[in-house]
């Protein structure tokens, strides 16, 4: 009983994120935002922003070169992978807010934030969310990275497409694994890509990137189904210490 009351409480939650358009006020300073989502641009600046990074995997870098060591010498399946910030307060709180307590408005935030900050590489067809396996997007009530999607889409004047690609392995959940056993826990068999996705350049959607073995999955079930190109934007790129 307590786990339908859950889920109808996650549904009314969700719809009423697109009823309602309430002033915003910034989430850090909690003055009028003076934008359609919960951030001025004052507290904007004081974001942990990435900064220097591989042109290819987005890890960090503390050197001049474009690319790192692993994507030189083990190109990953993707054609280049970008992200914002690093995984830090308050963007991590953001993401939190988002995923486990279901606070849409985050995905309004940081889909606006990408879309203003980030650029394809490619012209792309599509923009695809990463997919969840259906139990747990039925457990959560939704899938985040479908809410920053749907913004990003929105201003990219691209179609968003979130049903032909499925999660169809119910993996262990990444963070409570090692780095080890992160690449092991996932394969590009844990997806299914309908017969019917014709896409040939794609864009990615993701929330935080640490290893990349969700996203290298994933882009090598895209590339065997036949994209050409696969581009990934994250909210954040972090790694494994």
């Amino acid at each position: 009983m307590k786990q339908i009351v859950n889920k109808w409480l996650k549904i009314v939650q969700y719809f009423l994120g697109f009823c309602f358009s309430l002033p915003c006020f910034c989430e850090l300073c909690l003055q009028p935002s003076r934008r359609d989502f919960a951030l001025c641009q004052s507290c904007e600046s004081t974001l942990p922003w990435l900064g220097e990074s591989c042109q290819r995997c987005a890890i960090k870098m503390t050197n001049s070169n474009k690319l790192c060591a692993q994507c030189l010498n083990f190109p990953p399946p993707f054609e280049r992978l970008t992200a914002l910030f690093n995984y830090a307060w308050p963007v991590s709180g953001f993401i939190a807010h988002l995923k486990y307590a279901g606070k849409l408005h985050f995905a309004k935030m940081l889909g606006s934030l990408m879309a203003k900050h980030l650029s394809c590489q490619y012209p792309i067809d599509c923009v695809i969310a990463m997919p969840l396996h259906p139990k747990k997007q039925r457990q959560r009530g939704f899938n985040q990275t479908i809410e920053i999607a749907k913004w990003i889409a929105k201003m990219q004047k691209r179609p968003l497409n979130n049903w032909h690609c499925t999660k169809i392995t119910d993996t262990q959940a990444q963070a409570k694994l090692s780095a080890a056993d992160r690449g092991k826990n996932l394969s590009a068999k844990a997806f299914y890509i309908s017969p019917n996705f014709v896409a040939k350049h794609v864009l990615v959607i993701e929330d935080v990137v640490t290893t990349g073995a969700t996203i290298h999955a994933f882009a090598t079930a895209l590339k065997n189904h036949g994209v050409s190109t696969v581009e990934v934007w994250c909210v954040c790129r972090t790694s494994l210490v």
